[in-house]
């Protein structure tokens, strides 16, 4: 039977990669927060990761935004939208997204099947730090989740699919060991009303990075789910959404209080890992 051996969060800065390659004067914190969900991540030796993630307009478009959906091909190449990280080709757990898909739509989540598709920084960017070497051999069941078109599924739902995905994980014959990683920031504003004076980003609240830094040290996932409001959402950012990624990973493990976690709060964003002993 398959096996849950970790939760992990990052972030997906798409910058983050050339600057710790170019010697920019954050390269070693950079590094060294990857580093801190790398180690545990490797150490849990997973076959596949289950990576929750939110298109940025490269996979979906306003054309057809589905809220849920999850990747089914065989592999996939990325990144599609930053040519100043490595592209590589990703091995996708066909079989195991593919059961996913119709566990959750038989427990009334209506989750699309992305068959025909290209990775964005979201993920090739953190796999940079996290799994540097393309060959080695762990495949993604990514599940894309909706975090920049309102309506948007709400934190309990997102933490509620989640929990059906640990059950369709669980009840997968092959002996299969998975982690969930989440990757998204708290609170980020893309080019918006709320940029710093000197970026086209900004953090809107910062307030609300460590209130969530705070309930996910002491593994109050409950009080998240509810302080996560669209509002809320809202209020930190037009990215700001992102977090519920998080909180759909946090579904699928039994959360405590993190083995490592570590903010860089002028970014909005947490590095944290899960390791299950």
């Amino acid at each position: 039977m398959a096996e849950i051996v970790g939760g992990f969060g990052v972030p997906h800065n798409p910058h983050f990669y050339s600057w710790a390659t170019n010697g920019h004067p954050l390269a070693a914190e950079i590094v060294e927060m990857y580093e801190g969900v790398a180690r545990p991540l490797r150490a849990a030796s997973p076959d596949t990761i289950v990576f929750f993630t939110s298109d940025h307009y490269n996979i979906f478009f306003e054309e057809s935004v589905p809220i849920f959906s999850i990747g089914v091909a065989d592999s996939a190449r990325g990144p599609s939208d930053y040519d100043t990280i490595p592209a590589r080709e990703v091995r996708i757990d066909a079989a195991l997204a593919r059961e996913v898909q119709r566990h959750v739509v038989g427990e009334d989540f209506d989750v699309g099947a992305s068959q025909e598709f290209e990775f964005d920084h979201t993920v090739i960017g953190p796999l940079s730090f996290l799994l540097p070497d393309p060959a080695n051999g762990i495949a993604l069941v990514p599940v894309f989740v909706s975090a920049f078109m309102r309506p948007i599924a709400s934190a309990s739902r997102c933490y509620a699919l989640g929990r059906a995905i640990r059950a369709a994980i669980e009840r997968h014959p092959a002996p299969v060991r998975v982690a969930a990683v989440a990757s998204g920031s708290f609170s980020l504003e893309i080019g918006g009303p709320w940029i710093a004076n000197d970026s086209h980003v900004g953090v809107p609240d910062p307030a609300w990075v460590e209130r969530v830094v705070e309930l996910l040290r002491e593994g109050d996932v409950e009080t998240l789910v509810a302080e996560a409001t669209d509002a809320q959402l809202e209020q930190a950012g037009n990215a700001g959404a992102e977090l519920l990624d998080w909180i759909a990973m946090l579904g699928v493990i039994d959360a405590c209080a993190p083995a490592y976690l570590d903010v860089q709060p002028q970014f909005g964003h947490a590095y944290a890992a899960w390791p299950v002993a």
